[in-house]
């Protein structure tokens, strides 16, 4: 079975919400609680909520959505705290950036940082993310795009 992304639902969405980063974390992403009632209320941005799983487990959670034209953001992503250091952030990456592509058919993708988080510009950078040397009005964080 391997790697799966499946969207959040009636089934799963406790299990998401249980879901936590380690608490060094913490300040720089929004709880799964956030970030599904985020979803179920921004209905213009149509966010789409995705849980990660490895072999059944699930292991994270993500969400995209704001699509505007031929771009769209990967506006969440993280991996729960007891599978962290276990290369499921760089496994999930091109999966999410696939499915992004696939179902949506779009050219951009964007994401925001926040620069305090060191290691996470650096990281990103990895797979093609650019500083776009601008930041998020909503939120003041950095945003970095990937050109597909």
């Amino acid at each position: 079975m391997g790697l799966v992304i499946k969207d959040v639902n009636e089934s799963n969405w406790r299990e998401i919400i249980a879901l936590s980063v380690s608490k060094e974390q913490e300040a720089f992403i929004e709880t799964n609680g956030q970030s599904l009632l985020e979803a179920a209320y921004d209905v213009s941005l149509q966010w789409r909520p995705l849980a990660l799983y490895d072999d059944g487990q699930l292991v994270g959670f993500s969400m995209v959505g704001a699509k505007q034209g031929k771009s769209m953001w990967l506006d969440r992503l993280m991996i729960d705290a007891q599978f962290q250091g276990k290369n499921y952030g760089s496994l999930f990456i091109p999966l999410l950036i696939d499915f992004m592509k696939e179902q949506y058919k779009i050219e951009r993708i964007y994401l925001s940082v926040h620069e305090e988080n060191e290691r996470i510009i650096p990281y990103y950078q990895r797979f093609g993310f650019v500083d776009s040397q601008e930041y998020d009005p909503e939120n003041g964080e950095l945003v970095m795009y990937l050109d597909l």
